[in-house]
């Protein structure tokens, strides 16, 4: 990646992106209390959220204090063919 593109007016537009009620951060997420997999499908998967509950043991949790959303990958990270 290109380190130019790092300006100061370009980090202060994420910041403030970060204030928009719809900016959501995906993230890998697994329960606390039992540790499945967590992945918002469907109309979770469109809509910017805070609060996460597990489809296994039910537990309601929060990981951030701002909006989330479990993905199966982080964007921008690709497996390699035949990766461990």
């Amino acid at each position: 990646m290109d380190p130019s593109i790092y300006t100061e007016s370009l980090a202060f537009t994420l910041e403030t992106n970060k204030l928009h009620p719809n900016y959501t951060i995906p993230m890998i997420l697994h329960c606390p209390q039992c540790g499945e997999r967590h992945i918002d499908e469907q109309a979770f998967a469109e809509v910017a959220h805070h609060t996460h509950a597990c489809q296994g043991c039910g537990f309601v949790w929060r990981p951030a204090k701002v909006n989330t959303h479990g993905v199966r990958f982080l964007p921008g990270y690709v497996n390699e063919a035949g990766g461990a």
